[in-house]
């Protein structure tokens, strides 16, 4: 079998940054920031750990973290004013993506995919993932309708990334008209 292209890329895990964090605005007059978590892991905002402001190449070292109000505040190093703090609100800041444990996927990953029945029938392209419960849902959208398919391991038989791919079972899918 040939190589074959694909639109979609899978940057290396060293490569790619998720977002932990947004910044909501300035806090005070010191260059502090206040933000709006965005992670499962909030220790990963710690003093002397590193971050990526949306769209920068350099990294910022936070230099403080304030837990203890409404919201949390970050001083970042190299932001010591308001006005420099300004220029960060409502970006988003990045960190190194955590390594999942094997059958974890990120949702920036799924979404996209070709979503077939084992017998190969299309379903359509998992174009939305939603938590309902404790669960979470993938929305699939195809020439048939909507289809909202639980994310168990007894209705996903399949995730194959490289190809672009996910199969389902066949009866176990919800058709939303």
């Amino acid at each position: 079998m040939g190589a074959m292209s694909s639109s979609r890329s899978f940057p290396t895990p060293i490569e790619r940054r998720l977002a932990i964090a947004r910044v909501l605005g300035p806090k005070g007059l010191r260059g502090g920031v206040r933000i709006e978590l965005l992670t499962d892991w909030p220790e990963r905002l710690a003093p002397g750990v590193d971050v990526w402001p949306e769209g920068d190449e350099q990294p910022m070292r936070i230099a403080r973290v304030e837990l203890g109000g409404r919201v949390p505040v970050l001083y970042l190093e190299g932001i010591a004013s308001r006005e420099a703090a300004e220029l960060v609100s409502g970006r988003y800041l990045e960190a190194p993506a955590h390594d999942l444990d094997p059958g974890a996927y990120f949702w920036s990953d799924l979404v996209g995919l070709r979503v077939e029945e084992p017998d190969g029938t299309p379903v359509g392209e998992l174009v939305e993932i939603f938590r309902a419960g404790g669960n979470e849902v993938y929305r699939v959208a195809g020439a048939g309708g909507e289809r909202l398919v639980p994310a168990l391991r007894s209705v996903v038989r399949r995730i194959d990334l490289a190809a672009g791919l996910m199969v389902i079972a066949a009866d176990d899918a919800e058709e939303v008209r």
